[in-house]
This record gives C-alpha cells, structure tokens and sequence, in this order.
C-alpha cells in the first residue's frame, strides 16, 4: 500500500507511514492527485483527517476499527 500511494503522490507531497497509517504533507496542491488519493485510502479502509500545518494541507490517515 505505502509503495502505491508514494506511486500515486510523486512529488506533489511527503508520505510516511505513522501508527498503521500515513502522513501525508502536501507541497504541491495545485498538482497533487486529491480525488486518487482520498479513493485509494478510502477503499483500502483507512478514515482521512485534514488539517494544516506549518502552511501546509496534511492528511492523516489510520485502518477503520470496527
């Protein structure tokens, strides 16, 4: 999953892998890839927050407890 969401972001952001799920710090968010990113985390079972930090859009992601 890490190497498919790297894949999919490229350069547009910095991802690292954070308690089960991912952090995710948009650089570039005229070209990051909002809608495939927000699908694939979705589909795969992970819940999305958003906030910004530092003047930058992060997504946090974490695996659905059911």
């Amino acid at each position: 999953m890490f190497i498919i969401l790297k894949k999919t972001i490229g350069t547009t952001a910095k991802v690292v892998e954070d308690y089960g799920g991912y952090e995710i710090t948009v650089t570039d968010k005229e070209k990051f890839p909002w809608f495939d990113v927000f699908l694939l985390l979705l589909d795969s079972g992970f819940q999305i927050w958003i906030d910004k930090k530092n003047s930058h859009i992060q997504i946090m992601s974490k695996p659905e407890v059911n």
